[in-house]
């Protein structure tokens, strides 16, 4: 398929990308200098990549399109950190650093000093570094640096960093994957910087360049630099296209047309394995997923504001049929602290989710939810009648998965003496999904964390009230301290403890119910290349494939 030529004005700022590249007088990286003794007639030409995704966004201040979410990967956007493969922080334009022992700043070195080069051939220098964090914390307004208050300068490498709260270490946890350094010369003059569609407003400093669009077929094109200053790119051009379904995307990748999937956290749905297993040359890319769909309680309102309520309910549900319906004949039962067990600081000395009707039906009776007028319902304490509303999440992707849930989650809680009802407007219409939840007026809503929310924020971070993702409403004064100590740990072993205390306080205050500790699938083809390392719920496509993945011996 020829590409049509990017128009007129992408030419005078994407395309000049090949002109330059980032570059450095260091020495490779580890990966790099392993994969340039491979040689280079092991390198990868082209690299075929499936999302779903649409092309139809190249900022690189936004997450918008294939291209935004590309960038999660170290892509053309260089980021100031990376995250390894059991999801903990190294350098990347943060080179190194120091946290101080109270958690109130940073010692921070940079890139600037690497011979590192925007593609349109301009230098990073630590003026961009400097913009690039009074953005995110002045403009964008980021929760991921929310409480740094404050950036000196101490020579062209170093910058400290204060913050306003000990939250030094979370910050880095957080910025990781997902804060890129911006060239200040672009964006210094954008006054609506989502609007921006300049052809430089693709600019970054990561290992791969515009080099592409054709939005009519929905493919991109990207080439790597020159000398990159992380190592030797194994992968020269890298192919993204774009399908409307999962269903679509897996048909190419059998036939041969893409070499691997990446959706962020999209993984294709278990009821879709039987068309990755089996196939010659095709891994389904199985992972534990670190993310997991779960029910919250919306505490603002009666009846789940009721912990007896919420008992209730946490024993009505049949736990086998969610894991099954949600994972597949590899989904698993998830375990009352709701985070997967393949987070970071997961408890596994906490018990397995356990159904028990009878004692659902006698925790109510206790509590005063008392059938009193014979329809087979539990009427309020105060005898009002009671209907609990139950809201899933608006996923287009995963709707028929989200009904199903609620579908079960409804009879189960009918065969305990409780009614409820699907929220029917949630499912149909977005803007009005957002605001009801963001009103956190909801009972029961049915939500997934993302794998990359699990990584450090966890499940939790939405069922704490936090103005950065305004719908949690669990307000409880142990819970939200204790996930506050686990936000502020001064290191892992501190996030550790921290986070297997919040699963406790979780569990017994019932804040939520995880639903399934699902796997993941992000398949790829083993025909042509070898080297392929697959993140946990997050696939093949990751910052090490740039410079790992050889032809296959």
């Amino acid at each position: 398929m020829k590409l049509r030529k990017i128009p007129a004005l992408l030419l005078a700022g994407a395309m000049l990308l090949s002109l330059v590249g980032c570059r450095s007088a260091q020495a490779a990286s580890a990966s790099g200098q392993a994969s340039a003794q491979s040689g280079n007639s092991k390198s990868v030409d082209v690299l075929r990549i499936g999302t779903t995704k649409p092309a139809d966004s190249f900022n690189i201040m936004t997450e918008d399109g294939s291209y935004g979410k590309m960038n999660y990967n170290s892509f053309c956007a260089a980021p100031f950190l990376e995250l390894d493969n059991d999801g903990k922080i190294k350098p990347y334009i943060m080179t190194k650093w120091e946290v101080a022992a109270d958690q109130m700043s940073i010692m921070a070195s940079f890139a600037t000093d690497q011979g590192v080069t925007w593609h349109d051939g301009k230098p990073l220098t630590m003026d961009d570094v400097i913009f690039t964090l009074n953005f995110l914390k002045d403009v964008k307004k980021s929760g991921y640096v929310k409480s740094l208050s404050g950036i000196e300068k101490i020579n062209d490498t170093t910058l400290k960093l204060s913050f306003s709260s000990p939250a030094a270490f979370s910050t880095l946890n957080k910025m990781a994957r997902f804060c890129y350094v911006y060239p200040k010369h672009i964006w210094e003059s954008v006054e609506k910087y989502k609007e921006y569609t300049q052809a430089n407003a693709a600019v970054g400093c990561g290992p791969y360049k515009l080099a592409g669009i054709d939005k009519e077929a929905q493919v991109v094109t990207y080439e790597a630099v020159d000398h990159y200053f992380k190592g030797t790119l194994t992968v020269k051009k890298v192919v993204v296209r774009s399908y409307n379904s999962h269903d679509a995307l897996v048909m190419a990748l059998r036939n041969g047309e893409i070499d691997a999937m990446y959706d962020y956290s999209n993984s294709l749905d278990s009821s879709m394995k039987p068309s990755i297993t089996g196939t010659k040359n095709l891994d389904a890319g199985m992972s534990i997923n670190p993310g997991n769909f779960q029910l919250v309680f919306g505490f603002n309102v009666a009846p789940t504001n009721d912990l007896s309520f919420r008992q209730a309910v946490s024993s009505a549900l049949d736990y086998q049929l969610l894991a099954t319906a949600i994972g597949g004949e590899d989904g698993e039962i998830a375990g009352v602290g709701i985070i997967s067990s393949a987070v970071k600081g997961y408890d596994a000395s906490l018990p397995k989710n356990v159904r028990n009707v009878e004692k659902a039906k006698s925790i109510l009776d206790k509590a005063g939810y008392v059938d009193k007028n014979a329809d087979g319902f539990c009427e309020l304490p105060s005898g009002a009648e009671m209907s609990v509303l139950v809201t899933p999440q608006y996923n287009q992707t995963r709707s028929a998965l989200y009904l199903r849930i609620c579908e079960i989650i409804i009879q189960n809680l009918k065969e305990a003496g409780v009614k409820a009802v699907l929220d029917e407007e949630s499912v149909r219409n977005t803007d009005y999904a957002t605001k009801f939840r963001q009103s956190g007026q909801y009972q029961l809503y049915i939500g997934y964390t993302s794998p990359g929310v699990a990584l450090y924020d966890a499940a939790f971070m939405y069922m704490v009230p936090n103005p950065n993702n305004p719908w949690g409403t669990c307000a409880d004064e142990e819970f939200v301290a204790y996930y506050d100590k686990m936000m502020n740990s001064g290191n892992y072993d501190e996030y550790f403890a921290n986070t297997k205390k919040t699963q406790g306080i979780a569990s017994e205050k019932v804040v939520a119910i995880g639903l399934c500790w699902d796997k993941a699938y992000f398949p790829y083809r083993t025909d042509k290349y070898e080297g392929w390392i697959n993140y946990a719920g997050w696939g093949v496509i990751n910052g090490e494939t740039w410079y790992n993945l050889k032809i296959k011996k």
